[in-house]
């Protein structure tokens, strides 16, 4: 019987790039990693496709985010990432804030526009 565990390689997809996490293991539903994983500059909201040593594709999250990263001390501090989907409710925050950031910058555009021209 093989004992070896699989490993599995992370593909974050954001509007800010993607990002690649490789060499991890599982436990339950969480991924788990000998080091701390950097996600600080992972989108809030991304797809997320994880895929097996082998390629196949093992699970697919088209609007994904990070739940947790949490190190567990009763498994040699290994860090345990949890990844969710996005609710529909939540995908409308999101995009009603970056309307509303789009107009705000839309009015200080325009009010520097008048700014000049009154000049």
């Amino acid at each position: 019987m093989d004992n070896k565990k699989k490993t599995y390689t992370l593909e974050i997809i954001g509007q800010n790039g993607s990002f690649k996490v490789e060499g991890l293991s599982m436990n339950g539903t969480n991924y788990v990693s000998e080091t701390e994983v950097d996600t600080k500059n992972w989108p809030a909201t991304f797809k997320f496709t994880a895929k097996d040593e082998e390629g196949n594709i093992t699970e697919v999250i088209d609007h994904a985010k990070l739940v947790q990263q949490v190190s567990y001390e009763w498994d040699n501090n290994r860090f345990y990432l949890a990844f969710g989907e996005v609710s529909e409710q939540e995908l409308l925050k999101e995009r009603l804030a970056a309307a509303e950031e789009a107009n705000t910058n839309a009015e200080l555009a325009l009010c520097e526009l008048y700014e000049m021209m009154m000049q």
